[in-house]
Order: C-alpha cells, then sequence, then structure tokens
C-alpha cells in the first residue's frame, strides 16, 4: 500500500488470475454420448454363445457400432419403446423350422413399425428369401458370408437399402424357386404385369434407382430431393405396383417386364 497526497491505493501483491474449473463428464456419460452419436442395432438369438460372439465380433469391425445383444422378443420390444429406438434389428433364425421362423418374424414385424429386420440364416433357398421379402424383412444374410458381409448389410439396411444373397436375386429374376411370386401374391391377380405406366416421371427415376439398390440418401442426392421426399415417392411407387418392399417392387418390374 502507498499514499499519494490525500489519495490512498491498493497494489495487490501478485497478479490474480481468473479462476477456471473445466468439467469433465464421467466415463458412463461419456459413453452415453458416444452411443448416441452410434448406429444402434440390436442382435436377437436364443443361443447365448452365438448372439454375445456376434454382438462382440460386429463392435469390433465397427466401432461406429453401438449392437445390444438379446434373447427374447419382449426385450425387442422393450428397447424399441425405450428412450432410445434402435437403428435396426439383427434377428438370428438359424436352425429354427420354417414355421417357426415366419412366425417370428411375422410378430417382429408387427411391433417394430419403421425399425428395419435383417434375418440371419443358413438357408439360401431363393422360395424362403422371397416368403421373407413379403413378410417385410430388408436384409436376408446367410452363414456362409463372411462377418465383414453382415456389417455392410446392417449400414446398407440401416440406410434405407434392402439385401438379398446374388445367387437367390438371380434365382428370383430366372423364376427359379419353390415358392413363385403367383402362389403368394401381394395383391389382386399375380398374373397381371406390374404396371409401370401409372407412376409418374420421378416414380419412375426413384424405381430406376431402386433396381440400382441405391439407398434414400443416395437417391436424395442423385434426384436433387430431400430424404423424406424420396420415402414418399417409394410409398407411392409400392402402393402403385402392389408390392409389400422395394425389393420386391424391383422383382415385379423386372420379372414381369415392367
Amino acid at each position: 500500500m502507498y499514499t499519494d497526497k490525500n489519495t490512498v491505493r491498493i497494489r495487490p501483491a501478485y497478479h490474480e488470475e481468473p479462476l477456471t474449473a473445466k468439467l469433465e463428464p464421467t466415463p458412463a456419460a461419456r459413453d452415453r454420448m458416444c452411443a448416441r452419436d452410434r448406429l444402434q442395432a440390436i442382435v436377437l438369438d436364443g443361443s447365448v454363445l452365438t448372439r454375445e460372439c456376434l454382438a462382440v465380433s460386429l463392435r469390433n469391425l465397427d466401432r461406429g457400432l453401438h449392437v445390444k445383444a438379446v434373447a427374447s422378443v419382449e426385450e425387442v420390444e422393450a428397447a424399441c419403446h425405450g428412450a432410445t429406438s434402435p437403428d435396426l434389428i439383427a434377428c438370428n433364425i438359424t436352425g429354427m423350422s420354417e414355421p417357426a421362423a415366419f412366425e417370428l418374424i411375422r410378430h417382429l414385424i408387427g411391433i417394430l413399425g419403421c425399425i428395419p429386420l435383417v434375418v440371419l440364416t443358413d438357408r439360401e433357398d431363393a422360395g424362403l428369401v422371397l416368403k421373407a421379402l413379403q413378410l417385410g424383412v430388408r436384409g436376408y444374410v446367410v452363414s456362409s458370408l463372411g462377418l465383414a458381409v453382415a456389417l455392410g448389410v446392417i449400414r446398407l439396411v440401416a440406410a434405407g437399402g434392402t439385401f438379398v444373397p446374388v445367387s437367390s436375386f438371380t434365382a428370383l429374376a430366372q423364376g427359379q424357386t419353390s415358392d413363385p411370386l403367383q402362389a403368394c401374391p401381394p395383391e389382386g391377380d399375380a398374373g397381371t404385369p406390374a404396371d409401370t405406366g401409372d407412376l409418374t416421371p420421378r416414380q419412375i427415376a426413384v424405381l430406376s434407382c431402386l433396381r440400382e439398390g441405391k439407398a434414400n440418401k443416395i437417391i436424395a442426392y442423385e434426384l436433387g430431393m430431400c430424404e423424406s421426399t424420396v420415402k414418399v415417392h417409394v410409398r407411392n411407387i409400392l402402393k402403385k405396383l402392389g408390392a409389400t418392399n422395394r425389393t420386391q417392387a424391383v422383382y415385379l418390374t423386372h420379372h414381369r417386364g415392367g
């Protein structure tokens, strides 16, 4: 302290820096924040060993993928109605009888709403693939494919695409199936060709992209429209063609000369 005539001033003995506190998130909070930025997938499998091995392998292969392994449909339903719904469900039907497998698929489709379903199986019969697609399955992964392919299918389907094995799609296109489309038509007369003449030019452009297996985001980018608009066009295309999903729409127009 010093005095200058009639004024008393106090000089601090040192320069004080403002105090700042840097708050770091807890490990649990950090995990939650990271999980929100990652693709959320659920693996449904009745076998403890296979579901845990698959979940761990997918996580190790892609750090941007958050995988939860569950054993029952009830757990899937609870997750779908939770605070953060999953982006995709993968269900392993390997070893199940055909009636049991398709009953499970119907049940899942009924509770998933717009959440896409991928099935994992050891059966590659084209008739089974077609039936699964008719029920609303968006991805059909056989055990002869590698883990990297399975991961690619999960990413593709989550982005709005549909996947079937090449061999199965070829058999479907050539009509080499024990369960042909004519035996189980989606709507109306199976013998009536899918008429693309009712589609608008914009819908025909979207259908052309669907034939190339492009996801909604890619279609929106290439055609210069919003992704939500692409979804509307896809719904209208399916309705006009009498198809239940994108792959069936492609099959109808290809197989019946559309």
